[in-house]
C-alpha cells in the first residue's frame, strides 16, 4: 500500500508577473548606460573628432583676440605659403613662407612658429618653427601626410611686433 500523497497545487499562471515591470525597467536603464559608454568610446576613440585646444580659455580672452587682429591690421604683413612637392616615404613637403611688410619689403628677422592639420583628422597636429633663409623666406620640412583641406596657423613675431595668419589650402 502506498501513503496518501498530498494534492497537487494548482498552477498559478501570475506567478511571474510581478517581476515582469521591475525587471523591464532595470533592462531600459541598462540600456541606456550602455548606449551612454558606447558613444563616449567611439567619440573618444574617433580620429576626426577634434576639440580645439584651449577653446574656453580663448572664449573667455576674446578681447585679446580682437586686439591681435586690430594688430594684423596695422601692422599690414603680408604672408605667402608655398608648399613643395612630396618627398620621401613618409610625404614630407617643404613649406616656404614669404613675409614682407606694408611697403611690400621683405621681413627678416623674425620668428614663425607653424601650426598645420588636416581638417579631416584636427587632432593630429603638426608644430614646426620655420628657418629664416634670407629675403623674407623662411622654411621648414613638415610632414602632410593625407590630402585634402588643411588649416595653416601661424604666428610671426619680431621684437615687440606679432602677427597672427591663418589660411586653409586643398593640399
Amino acid at each position: 500500500m502506498t501513503a496518501p500523497q498530498a494534492p497537487a497545487e494548482p498552477a498559478n499562471p501570475a506567478s511571474g508577473r510581478h517581476w515582469f515591470w521591475p525587471v523591464f525597467i532595470i533592462g531600459l536603464l541598462g540600456t541606456h548606460v550602455l548606449m551612454a559608454v558606447l558613444m563616449v568610446y567611439v567619440a573618444t576613440r574617433d580620429r576626426s573628432f577634434a576639440v580645439e585646444p584651449d577653446y574656453y580659455q580663448k572664449a573667455l580672452h576674446w578681447d585679446k583676440t580682437a586686439e591681435q587682429q586690430r594688430e594684423n591690421t596695422r601692422l599690414g604683413w603680408t604672408v605667402m605659403i608655398e608648399i613643395g612637392d612630396p618627398s620621401g616615404v613618409l610625404g614630407e613637403r617643404l613649406l616656404t613662407c614669404k613675409v614682407t611688410d606694408k611697403a611690400g619689403t621683405p621681413l627678416a628677422g623674425a620668428v614663425v612658429d607653424l601650426v598645420a592639420f588636416a581638417h579631416a583628422r584636427a587632432n593630429e597636429r603638426a608644430s614646426v618653427v620655420l628657418l629664416p633663409q634670407g629675403n623674407g623666406t623662411y622654411q621648414a620640412p613638415i610632414r602632410l601626410a593625407r590630402k585634402g583641406l588643411w588649416e595653416f596657423r601661424l604666428v610671426i613675431s619680431r621684437g615687440q611686433e606679432t602677427l597672427t595668419f591663418t589660411e586653409q589650402r586643398r593640399v
